[in-house]
C-alpha cells in the first residue's frame, strides 16, 4: 500500500486540529441529542409543541461551529474564553429548553428571561477574554 502526499497532509492537518475537531463533534452530538430529546419530548406532549423545544439544537450547532471556525483561524483560544462560551451556550440551552416546557404546559415565567440574559453575557464575556488574552500574547 502506497502512501502519497495528499495522505500524509489529511493526517497531519487532523494530528494538528484535533482538539478542534473533538470540539466540533462534542457539539454535534449535542445537537443530536437535543433533536431527539426533542423528538422524545414531542412523543409525550399531546400534539403541543414549542419553537423554543424544536429549535434548541441549533444554539450549539451554531455557536459550536462558530467557535470551531474562530479555533480553526486563530487557534490561540485560551482554556478561559473556550469555558466562558461553553457555559453561555449552555445557559442559553437550559432557557430554551426551560421556556419550550412552559409553552407546552401552558405557562409563562418571566425567570426564564434571565437565562437569556446571563448565557448572551457569558457569551460576550468570553469573547473579551479572547481579544484580552489575544492583546497580551501580542505584547
Amino acid at each position: 500500500m502506497k502512501v502519497t502526499k495528499e495522505g500524509w497532509a489529511i493526517v497531519s492537518i487532523l494530528v494538528k486540529h484535533k482538539e478542534q475537531l473533538k470540539l466540533t463533534l462534542k457539539y454535534l452530538l449535542v445537537s443530536l441529542f437535543l433533536i431527539l430529546f426533542n423528538y422524545i419530548y414531542s412523543l409525550f406532549a399531546h400534539g403541543v409543541s414549542s419553537n423554543y423545544m424544536s429549535r434548541a439544537y441549533l444554539i450549539p450547532l451554531i455557536g459550536g461551529g462558530l467557535l470551531s471556525l474562530i479555533m480553526l483561524a486563530f487557534n490561540n483560544l485560551t482554556d478561559l474564553a473556550k469555558h466562558l462560551w461553553d457555559m453561555g451556550l449552555t445557559t442559553l440551552v437550559v432557557g430554551s429548553l426551560l421556556h419550550g416546557v412552559f409553552d407546552i404546559y401552558g405557562s409563562e415565567s418571566s425567570f426564564v428571561k434571565i437565562f437569556f440574559i446571563v448565557g448572551i453575557l457569558l457569551l460576550f464575556i468570553s469573547i473579551i477574554v479572547y481579544f484580552n488574552d489575544s492583546k497580551k500574547s501580542k505584547n
